[in-house]
Parts: C-alpha cells; structure tokens; sequence
C-alpha cells in the first residue's frame, strides 16, 4: 500500500505541486490523488451497469432524497439563517452614512444567494444525468441516434 502510494504520488508529483501553489485546498488535491486510478473502475461500472426494476426504484429514492436536501432544505435553512443569525432584513438600517438603508441590499442578496443555492444542484441534477448518458453510450460505442426509430 505504501509503495503503491508512494509510486502514485511521484507520478503525479508536478501536478500536485501545481495544484498546491495555485492554492488548491489539500482536501481537493487528496482527492485528485486516489480519484486517477479509480476513472478505469467508474467507466466499468457505467458500462456495464444494467437497470432492473428494483434498482431503478431504490436509485430514485436515494436520488429523490439528495435532491429534496439539496434544492429545499439548504436554501430554506439560508433563508432562516440569513434572517435570524446575520440580520439580512429589508428593514435594517446601517452606519454607512453614504448607504443608510443598506437592509433593502442585503435582502436581496441573501434572495440571489437562495436561489443560486437552489438553482445550482437543480442544474447539476440535470446535467450529470445527461452526461453519464452520454459517456454510457460512448463506453458501449452506440451510436448518439435513438435506438427506436420512433416518430419524427
């Protein structure tokens, strides 16, 4: 295990220093490290994974409950924090003597910042499931046409 990691780390040894010095946390680069050797098994999983009607169901579930923490128990959870614990109200006044009812800025800021909250993992839910389509397909070299003719 140690000389495997020690081989894998040399390796990659210029990238990693690259992603350090441009301030990449070690956190991100670790994974990065183990992430490389594990593309080759994430493309086998994909191209090889067939559904079946329970494993459809109990992926949707899974999926169903990521989405609803993600698209509606965190920015909910923003708003409550952004109102209570950091003031963001519409009837804040400030000190700024240039900017004296900076409550009505910052209300709707913590309003973009709930909505970037639920309109980025909404998108990404989007997305990632039509890549790993795409990649599927590419991995099992199909074609990009329908494989039912169908209507057109």
């Amino acid at each position: 295990m140690t000389l495997g990691l020690l081989a894998l780390s040399t390796k990659y040894l210029p990238v990693l220093v690259f992603l350090a010095a441009a301030g990449i946390p070690p956190v991100v680069v670790g994974a990065l490290l183990f992430g490389f050797p594990r593309v080759k098994q994430a493309q086998k999983v994909v191209r090889d994974f067939e559904w079946s009607w329970t494993t459809a169901v109990i992926a949707s579930l899974l999926l169903w409950f990521i989405a609803m923490t993600l698209v509606v128990i965190i920015p909910s959870y923003w708003l409550y924090f952004a109102d209570q614990t950091l003031g963001w109200r519409e009837t804040r006044l400030c000190d700024v003597s240039f900017l004296h009812n900076c409550g009505f800025w910052l209300f709707k800021l913590r309003d973009v910042v709930a909505s970037v909250l639920f309109g980025g993992p909404f998108g990404m839910l989007i997305v990632v499931a039509y890549y790993l389509q795409k990649q599927r397909r590419k991995l099992r070299s199909e074609s990009e046409s329908r494989p039912i003719g169908g209507y057109r």
